[in-house]
């Protein structure tokens, strides 16, 4: 009976709380300390809420406000690469926490 029950509980869990994406924790992005959720971001200036998260490959592009979009690649345990196609900046990132 208890197995059917956690069963049952594991079904009705939304399916992003199984599995966060990599992105998520906080980071040392060269020119500022960068923190991902799996619902926001926050690169120091208050969190922006995540729109959109597509995932190609290993590669996610992030979708907010005002159709702002960030690219992360290349995503380790440790080491992920950040981009803006907005702004063209590119820094590698380094994992300080998750």
């Amino acid at each position: 009976m208890l197995r059917l029950a956690a069963a049952l509980l594991l079904l009705t869990l939304p399916a992003h709380a199984a599995e966060e994406p990599p992105y998520v924790g906080t980071w040392d992005c060269e020119v500022s300390t960068f923190t991902f959720t799996a619902d926001s971001y926050d690169a120091g200036e208050g969190p922006m809420p995540i729109l959109k998260s597509e995932k190609d490959g290993g590669a996610y592009t992030l979708t907010f406000a005002d159709d702002y979009q960030i690219g992360l690649a290349n995503i380790t345990a440790t080491e992920m690469d950040w981009a803006s196609g907005a702004s063209g900046d590119t820094f590698h990132c380094k994992r300080m926490e998750k």
